[in-house]
């Protein structure tokens, strides 16, 4: 009696466990189910948000961009929507289906964002001030009303995401598109400490006589950081032609792939934009004349990721038009990936540069260096701190900065700070840049450590960016994906050795 006592209780909890998963896997089905329906209308608005941009910067008779603001305003501020995510969300932990969480984290994510970034009086503000930001000098503004604008634009942002239960709205963006906030605080200590032997040695050597540097002894050296991608120079004629060649090299066919770009006028303090209408079927990007190769070769790097996107699942495909969507610093760091090939020594030499002047490309940046990182910590820092100390004007901001990281007085206050689209348009995004330096530098070492120092002429190279980086979207955290396609995590100190 006993062992069948025994066979008896087996059997039971045997039934129970089927029971239970049975259950359980009903209960991912009807997430599953009703996320693939939020999802199309998600990915609906998405498409005319890209149209609606696309044509913003290449039609200039196109004035704003606020009609696929007002459609997700209204989709995703709905309270019965914003209510099941968070439910669902707060479940995560019970859900055994890793993509379902991830689309799940990400709509939190959304969500989250949606409340500040849609809000109708924020939307309204942000509406009135970017065709004043575009056309500035704008007509019957002065540049003080305009930044007075700005700046209550920021106040409201920070309002709304202290509702939330964020100490401001710069920590609530980065949350929410994967940078701790700490994480980014050790980040610029660590640039901080590990370049500023190598600053004070630059000044130094290019100030022997001075006791005190002025921002103008300074000066020529910060406008030739941000032209330091001006280089490798080709002409007009040849960017399109090289940008295949490069591409073919690497086993990227671009004619294949639904990509178009166009050359026009932007907005002031945008020199190139890409954008994906439909992920994976539809890239196109505009950029100026001007636009260096190098920039060049950027924009395509974004239509590259995107138009390689595998999943099906709308929220993973890395739409860009709703904050905590995608991870902007891994989106600019594929993007460098691309742009960085211009600068390998084998792909300088292929196509026609002499040793004489790649030593000199290497030259210059390695004598930028030390201003180049402090730079990237002022123009990171700069946004970051004005959401967090609202009552501080810009300008003294700005001139804190300027004192810590390059130990020079400027007074800011005789012209306007905050005059730019990106921070009525596109707030809290420089940070994206300074990451996705380090990113890019890791991946390219880590090609010519599989690939051999010529990988930029190794077609399997295509394959393994596709594979290792791009096809899977948003199914991992950034910091996931570095891993899975380095062997290791992001590489800080060898990126600051490299930069020494």
């Amino acid at each position: 009696m006993k062992k069948l006592s025994t066979i008896f209780s087996l059997l039971l909890l045997l039934l129970i466990s089927c029971t239970n998963t049975e259950l359980q896997n009903n209960k991912e089905k009807e997430i599953e189910q009703y996320l693939n329906n939020l999802e199309t209308e998600y990915e609906r608005i998405c498409k005319l948000a890209g149209l609606e941009v696309w044509e913003y910067f290449s039609d200039t008779n196109k004035t704003s961009t606020t009609e696929y603001r007002k459609l997700f305003s209204g989709f995703l501020l709905n309270d019965t929507i914003a209510t099941k995510i968070r439910y669902l969300n707060s479940e995560i932990g019970n859900i055994s289906n890793d993509t379902l969480s991830r689309r799940l984290e990400l709509w939190n994510n959304i969500i989250t964002c949606a409340q500040v970034d849609f809000d109708p009086e924020i939307l309204e503000l942000q509406n009135k001030l970017e065709p004043l930001v575009t056309n500035y000098p704008a007509k019957g503004y002065s540049d003080n009303e305009i930044e007075e604008s700005v700046l209550q634009l920021i106040k409201l942002r920070n309002f709304k995401a202290r509702q939330l239960g964020y100490g401001n709205y710069a920590y609530m963006a980065l949350q929410n598109s994967g940078i701790d906030t700490t994480w980014l605080e050790e980040l610029i200590y660590m640039i901080d400490t590990s370049s500023v032997d190598g600053y004070n040695n630059f000044i130094q050597n290019h100030f022997p006589d001075k006791s005190k540097v002025e921002y103008n002894d300074l000066r020529e050296y910060i406008i030739r950081v941000y032209l330091i991608n001006n280089d490798p120079i080709i002409d007009d004629n040849k960017k399109e032609e090289l940008i295949n060649s490069t591409l073919t090299d690497i086993g990227i066919n671009i004619s294949q792939l639904p990509i178009q770009f166009i050359i026009t006028d932007l907005p002031p303090g945008i020199g190139g934009f890409g954008n994906c209408i439909d992920i994976p079927n539809d890239f196109r990007a505009v950029a100026m004349k001007e636009l260096s190769f190098y920039y060049l070769l950027h924009e395509i790097g974004h239509g590259l990721q995107w138009t390689n996107v595998s999943t099906n699942y709308p929220v993973l495909k890395g739409y860009e038009w709703c904050l905590g969507n995608l991870s902007d610093a891994y989106c600019e760091s594929m993007a460098e990936v691309v742009a960085k090939f211009s600068l390998n020594r084998t792909w300088l030499k292929n196509n026609g540069f002499t040793d004489a002047y790649i030593d000199s490309i290497r030259h210059i940046r390695k004598e930028l260096n030390p201003v180049y990182l402090r730079l990237n910590l002022i123009n990171t820092l700069f946004e970051i701190e004005i959401y967090k100390n609202p009552g501080i004007s810009p300008a003294t901001i700005k001139s804190e900065l300027y004192r810590k990281y390059f130990n020079i007085e400027r007074d800011f206050t005789k012209k306007p700070n905050l005059i730019r689209l990106q921070y009525v348009s596109y707030p809290v995004y420089l940070q994206n840049y300074l990451i996705a330096d380090i990113i890019s530098w890791q991946v390219h070492e880590y090609l010519e450590k599989r690939f051999g120092k010529n990988y930029v002429m190794v077609p399997e190279v295509g394959d393994y960016l596709i594979s290792e980086l791009w096809k899977d979207g948003e199914l991992y955290t950034w910091q996931e994906r570095i891993k899975k396609a380095t062997g290791k995590d992001l590489d800080i100190e060898g990126y600051l050795g490299y930069m020494r």
